[in-house]
């Protein structure tokens, strides 16, 4: 070896590993990988889903089609399932953009907020002759699209679960320290304790598609919005005595 040779043009000396840049470079990666699974859900996979829903409505405009019943009955199951399939990926793109995107908080009236989850939820409300009634609420800080779709989530959550008696749902708040702690009562068809924990997993369904339609993510992205405001979510309840979903929020104000 030409040692001349080797002092003037040494080899470039290897970084020192370190874990921690180890992780962050991968928490990188899995951001981004989460990005692209968000885009193709929004864009690549939507596109066709728009084709079969667009070609499913003029095929059910053809008289002779809606004149044949066995035609009718197939195109009528393949809009349903392609109408399924629509409301699946919108939950879960909505479950990734939870990951993906940092939210941009500010103080909120909650009782705006939980108004707002109302009025989208309008029809249901309606259609089940539900009454619910909400205390006056404080302020908070967070993300104002993020806590509406909570409230909405929970309410219609309550809704779907009614029990033969009419659906009373009550929320509330009371300060827990330095804490915010809110509740969302129901007197619906309760949960059995073994699956208090689970219920707020993905995918996770407790009842057949016949019982009660869903796809067992609106609990899943609830647990998901609550955590991102650095709090926790969980439920009391007993088959046939009503559900209380209480999750709990520091008062803090976030650092954006």
């Amino acid at each position: 070896m030409n040692l001349k040779a080797a002092v003037q043009n040494p080899e470039p000396s290897q970084p020192e590993w370190n874990p921690y840049e180890s992780l962050a470079a991968q928490l990188e990666r899995a951001k981004e990988e989460l990005e692209l699974v968000s885009y193709v859900t929004s864009h690549d996979l939507n596109a066709p889903l728009r084709a079969i829903l667009d070609a499913c409505e003029e095929l059910g405009s053809n008289a002779a089609i809606a004149a044949d019943r066995e035609a009718s009955a197939g195109l009528h199951k393949i809009t349903n399932n392609a109408g399924h399939m629509k409301i699946l990926m919108q939950g879960l793109l909505d479950y990734l953009r939870l990951e993906t995107f940092g939210p941009a908080h500010s103080l909120l009236d909650m009782n705006e907020i939980v108004a707002a989850a109302q009025t989208i939820l309008e029809e249901k409300i309606r259609a089940t002759g539900a009454r619910i009634t909400c205390d006056s609420l404080p302020q908070f800080y967070g993300h104002r699209g993020r806590m509406t779709r909570l409230f909405v989530s929970l309410i219609e959550n309550a809704l779907k679960f009614h029990s033969a008696e009419q659906a009373e749902i009550h929320i509330s708040a009371q300060l827990s320290g330095t804490n915010l702690e809110f509740l969302v009562k129901d007197n619906g068809i309760g949960i059995d304790e073994e699956y208090h924990t689970i219920i707020f997993n993905l995918f996770q369904r407790l009842h057949t598609e016949a019982e009660y339609p869903g796809y067992g993510i609106g609990l899943a992205l609830s647990r998901k919005i609550v955590e991102s405001h650095s709090g926790r979510i969980w439920v009391e309840s007993a088959l046939e005595k009503g559900s209380s979903f209480r999750f709990i929020l520091p008062m803090r104000k976030p650092k954006n």
